[in-house]
């Protein structure tokens, strides 16, 4: 990383700002202190900025629009100038906000009446089985009568406590409520001067008392028509209003959107004047830049500005952990990029992982759910993504994560693909795909393939083996460039020794261990992925080696033990972990990669278990297809001695991929996503460095204007 220090005339701080931006890896470093200038001024329009980011933020939030999704269709706007964005904005606000915000008084007024008029309805029907008119309830000058619903088991109780507290001057009434089992609508009218405690009495049973409206002369059942009627005027008024916003909604909403959108373009421009430095008659901005943008820049300063402004380029005097770092890696890589940066931002001295796991990710992703169906179901969502992002959508702060990776999603689903048709699995079922890899497929000739578990645990241990000495090498290269001789020495005698270690389980025996010692016979050379289905030892594929096992033992595994330990335990307590962790993980992190065997075989079986129980059902059937040569769907199959034509359950296939896609799927997500995580990373990569955050804009609802060189404009105050 550099950093840059351009420097240009007051001005020119708008056209300054607009190359920085369209520039896009520009991180603004804050050199105020140095100017002992702690915060900046705004001027009027950027004022103005706010002021009306805040009303369009209300109107927005009535009209119900969604400013995270995109609509399809953009509007080019002039923003060379605050000023110019601002006329923009004004226009739009201008037009819509005060219908927007009458219309938004209408409804609350009209719902706030609308509420009572149910609100008077609802009284007069509970009511009406008592006879009584609205206005018999009420305070005179000598008696208090009111109405309301109770349970009706505390009847009798309320009854008792007014005979109690009036020695028997009260009227009580009582009927059960319309539509309401186990409640009744009751009636009191008692002495004034015994209100109080009777609202005591009330309360303490559950007597709930009506808020009787004023001024509804007439019975209730008279009351109860008029208010349905008001009811239906007013429900049809809102009905209108509601329509009305909608059609703002509609006519608006491409300009709406966009408006907002400059003005939340704005308020970041006018943000990140804040990391300016000012002078009479300059401003100054510093910022990391990546190595090689140089030119870049320049050109881009130059377009706007001309000659009138100075750039210098320097290397970085800061602390390596205030120096952000800069992931160069192509955008089909950024799902990848993003995981390995939930892991740890790589720092001065680690290399970046992306373009390795971009590759060995979906890899053993796809083996383990392996599944030409539902890895089709993958590459869809994954195509679906990204065609949403295209189009400037959002999929909401869940189904965000598939969207972000939904590039991501298309190299899982292609593999998963792949590994479908090497192991002969369509939707779970294995009656459809001939495998092209016959050692892994469960029944050949019509019987248990008994060699399959033992086949496919060895693919999924040297799969590992492969990535783990992929990552000690990556260790190595890292140590030597940055001049670390004795951690790379040790780190070199990690990966013999491991080799080693490895040839010796495959090359000579993985259940006897005496085997290693003796002093006779020969070692096979490991060679990986190629001897898989031959067994171990000498299976005919592995070369010889004509050396005794013992000889090799102490060459490939005791030396480069002694060696790794002499050199680590010179580091201390510190360097005996260091030794102890790599020999424990030797053995650990490589058996850790069984479950990629494991998880592929529960994902067939699960998916398995749908088709037994769903035999016969909607079957459909499949006509045999090759190319150049290569049988992918036979004529028919041998399966448990019986022939059988290509073909498969499509309700098994719905149900199996429905929860067992989306289960199995998310489990060997998070299954190779540890074996990255834990197994790999552990062995050359330690993050902690300084994510890269550019001076950046994002365009959703608005087309970014052709930037050409800009006259002298003064500075707006």
């Amino acid at each position: 990383m550099l950093v840059a220090k351009v420097v240009t005339h007051k001005d020119y701080e708008r056209q300054m700002i607009l190359a920085l931006e369209e520039f896009g890896l520009f991180e603004p470093i804050d050199v105020r202190h140095q100017a002992g200038i702690l915060e900046g001024t705004r001027t009027r329009d950027e004022e103005t900025v706010f002021a009306v980011s805040e009303r369009f933020s209300v109107v927005i939030e009535s009209l119900g629009l969604e400013t995270f999704r995109g609509i399809g269709k953009r509007t080019e706007v002039e923003d060379k100038l605050v000023a110019d964005s601002l006329a923009h904005v004004s226009e739009v606000i201008q037009s819509v906000e005060t219908e927007v915000l009458e219309t938004d008084q209408e409804i609350a007024t009209l719902s706030l009446e609308l509420e009572r008029q149910k609100g008077v309805r609802d009284i007069a029907l509970a009511l009406e089985p008592l006879g009584l008119d609205l206005e018999m309830i009420t305070t005179t000058e000598y008696t208090y009568t009111t109405a309301g619903k109770i349970q009706t088991g505390h009847l009798s109780k309320l009854e008792w406590s007014l005979n109690e507290l009036t020695e028997g001057m009260f009227v009580f009434r009582a009927v059960p409520a319309p539509k309401s089992k186990g409640t009744s609508i009751a009636s009191v009218s008692i002495s004034l001067e015994r209100k109080n405690a009777a609202d005591r009495i009330f309360t303490a049973i559950g007597f709930e008392t009506f808020t009787i409206p004023e001024g509804y002369p007439g019975s209730p059942e008279e009351i109860a028509d008029a208010a349905s009627e008001e009811i239906i005027k007013l429900e049809k008024s809102l009905d209108q209003l509601l329509a009305r916003k909608e059609s703002i909604a509609q006519e608006w909403k491409p300009r709406i959107l966009a408006a907002w959108e400059i003005l939340e373009i704005e308020k970041s421009r006018i943000s990140v004047k804040g990391y300016f430095v000012y002078t009479e008659s300059s401003v100054k901005a510093w910022g990391w830049i990546p190595e090689g943008t140089q030119d870049k820049i320049e050109v881009l300063l130059n377009e706007m500005i001309g000659t009138a402004f100075n750039i210098a380029f320097d290397q970085p005097d800061f602390a390596e952990h205030d120096s952000p770092t800069y992931l160069s890696n192509p955008s089909i890589m950024k799902p990848t990029e993003d995981v390995v940066s939930a892991y740890g931002t790589p720092s001065k001295h680690d290399l970046d992982p992306t373009k390795i796991m971009w590759i060995s990710f979906p890899l053993i992703f796809g083996l383990v759910f392996a599944d030409v169906g539902q890895g089709l179901l993958i590459l869809f969502i994954g195509l679906a993504a990204i065609r949403a992002t295209r189009k400037g959508d959002d999929w909401g702060q869940i189904m965000g994560y598939v969207q972000n990776g939904g590039k991501g999603l298309v190299m899982m689903g292609l593999f998963a693909i792949l590994g479908g048709f090497l192991f002969g699995s369509f939707f779970g079922s294995e009656t459809v795909i001939e495998p092209l890899w016959p050692m892994f497929a469960h029944y050949i000739d019509g019987e248990v393939n008994p060699s399959r578990a033992s086949h496919m645990l060895k693919l999924s241990i040297e799969i590992g083996v492969i990535q783990i000495s992929l990552g000690i090498i990556l260790d190595i290269y890292n140590k030597l460039k940055h001049k670390e001789w004795d951690e790379g020495i040790i780190s070199i005698a990690f990966l013999w020794m491991y080799l080693g270690f490895i040839n010796l389980v495959f090359g000579v025996s993985y259940n006897n261990i005496n085997t290693w010692f003796s002093s006779e016979g020969a070692v096979n050379l490991w060679l990986p992925i190629v001897g898989i289905g031959y067994g171990t030892g000498n299976n005919g594929v592995y070369p010889v080696i004509p050396i005794a096992p013992m000889l090799f033992t102490i060459i490939a595994f005791v030396i480069p033990m002694i060696l790794m330990a002499v050199l680590a335990f010179r580091h201390g307590m510190d360097g005996a972990v260091h030794f102890m962790e790599s020999v424990l993980s030797m053995i650990s992190h490589t058996v850790s990669y069984a479950r990629i065997f494991a998880l592929n075989t529960v994902h067939v079986i699960l998916s398995g278990v749908f088709f037994s129980f769903t035999t016969g059902l909607l079957m459909i059937y499949f006509p045999p297809i090759s190319l150049g040569g290569v049988v992918i769907i036979p004529e028919a199959f041998n399966h448990h001695g019986a022939t059988i034509l290509p073909g498969m359950s499509l309700v098994g296939a719905a149900v199996g991929s429905f929860l067992v896609g989306i289960l199995e799927g998310l489990l060997a997500f998070m299954h190779t996503l540890r074996l990255h995580f834990v197994e790999f990373f552990s062995k050359f990569y330690h993050a902690g460095g300084t994510p890269f955050t550019p001076f950046v804009t994002k365009r959703v609802f608005t087309v970014e204007p052709t930037r050409v060189a800009m006259a002298v404009v003064p500075s707006q105050k």
